[in-house]
């Protein structure tokens, strides 16, 4: 079930599957308080197995566009593969479209992840080398089709 939770909520999920062994954060990222930011968990029952995060943020290459920033998807390992990830990836860009239908969503994949975001409809952008991240696939969708 996808339930709102806090920033916070995600740290330990998104540090164990995104950056494990790096320390918990020990403040919000200035993303996380962003008007009309939305931070999505996906419980079963009362247990945490699943992330993501969607908030308006420029697209650096067309910093004009009504741009919404997908980050933190994260699944623990042993719950992947049942659609979880897609369910609340689906539930961040209905959030956004609710707000911005003509807007899009982006975001800086991993290259194990560039097909679970064309399974969504995301397109390749660019490539970007982000510091302290390593490569990472600028993609991007339409928020309504």
């Amino acid at each position: 079930m996808i339930r709102t939770v806090a920033p916070e909520q995600t740290w330990l999920l998104r540090r164990d599957a995104l950056r494990p062994g790096k320390p918990l954060p020990s403040e919000l990222d200035p993303r996380d308080t962003v008007r009309d930011a939305c931070h999505l968990g996906w419980f079963e029952g009362e247990r945490l197995v699943g992330v993501g995060t969607i908030s308006r943020h420029p697209l650096p290459l067309d910093p004009s566009a009504i741009a919404w920033f997908v980050r933190g998807m994260s699944v623990v390992e042993s719950e992947r593969s049942r659609g979880i990830g897609g369910e609340i990836l689906e539930a961040l860009i209905a959030h956004a479209a609710k707000h911005d239908p003509g807007g899009i969503a982006w975001c800086h994949a991993r290259l194990p992840a560039e097909r679970f975001y064309r399974r969504h409809g995301f397109e390749l952008l660019d490539r970007v080398d982000l510091p302290e991240k390593g490569l990472r696939l600028r993609m991007t969708r339409p928020l309504t089709p």
